[in-house]
């Protein structure tokens, strides 16, 4: 008699049996090579802190059925906590009274998944395993795909206002108070006084709006003129590669800006409409 992991009689290997054989998830996770997936993934080293709820595994089989099933995040979660095939997918088995109460759950696997896996590698490892099934090897398809994104509205005084915000506010007294260096004079908070009375205002003239892009390309030209030479003094220590790519973003923004002013009508090829996400055209 042949030996089983589970009784005949237990609910375990009656759900596995279907999952496997009735199920089309069972079919399709037969044939996916979860070592090689596996292998991916980094080995915890230390025995510090809790053990994840999902195995290796588990991070890849997430992913897949949420865009499989469609689901948003919440629907994938509490389809997770309710349905034992979708479990078994992720190579977990929850008991009856056990749920997962993170509403970050699918969101933290995501983000690990991201900060530890390279696509290319992970295509070429299902590719490796699907080739023999996969037909027309010589034909690729590509997708262009719109998206939304939720940004503020965009005007030119806001995203001018935004950048001299980042280099007044943030980044210069904070430069200056680290390494001692004399703050630069501006005139910074009389143009945020005068901003926030620009923007308070529920009809804003042609002319006010104007002399608001007039004001703050000056402040703005100044803010990189004071930057770049504090960044000098200080040959850029500490500088993060997000606030490196932010202060190319402000000149860049500076330059298409002061074009936009001088010629109004015409037509500024990529034009940023955001500070923090340059890549968005509207």
């Amino acid at each position: 008699m042949q030996g089983t992991l589970f009784d005949l009689d237990s609910p375990n290997f009656s759900r596995l049996h279907i999952f496997k054989n009735k199920t089309e998830l069972g079919a399709i996770y037969q044939t996916i090579d979860w070592v090689a997936l596996d292998n991916l993934l980094p080995k915890k080293k230390t025995k510090v802190g809790s053990p994840s709820i999902l195995p290796p595994r588990g991070y890849f089989g997430l992913m897949f059925l949420k865009h499989y099933l469609k689901l948003s995040d919440e629907k994938l979660l509490e389809r997770l906590n309710t349905d034992w095939a979708i479990q078994m997918f992720c190579g977990i088995q929850l008991c009856d009274n056990q749920m997962v109460r993170d509403n970050a759950f699918v969101s933290n696997a995501r983000t690990y998944l991201a900060k530890h896996i390279d696509l290319g590698v992970l295509q070429q490892t299902l590719i490796a395993n699907w080739k023999q099934e996969i037909p027309d090897k010589q034909v690729v398809l590509m997708d262009a795909t719109c998206y939304e994104s939720y940004i503020r509205f965009p005007t030119d005084v806001k995203l001018l206002w935004e950048s001299c915000q980042w280099l007044w506010e943030k980044q210069i007294p904070t430069l200056c108070q680290t390494y001692r260096i004399k703050l630069p004079r501006s005139k910074f908070k009389d143009q945020k006084t005068k901003y926030i009375s620009y923007s308070k205002l529920r009809k804003k003239s042609y002319r006010k709006t104007r002399s608001r892009q007039n004001a703050l390309l000056k402040l703005l030209d100044k803010g990189i003129e004071a930057y770049q030479s504090l960044l000098n003094q200080t040959q850029a220590k500490g500088l993060s590669m997000v606030d490196a790519e932010t202060f190319k973003t402000i000149k860049l923004v500076y330059q298409q800006q002061k074009q936009r002013y001088l010629h109004p009508q015409a037509k500024i090829p990529n034009r940023i409409v955001s500070l923090y996400k340059p890549y968005l055209r509207p």
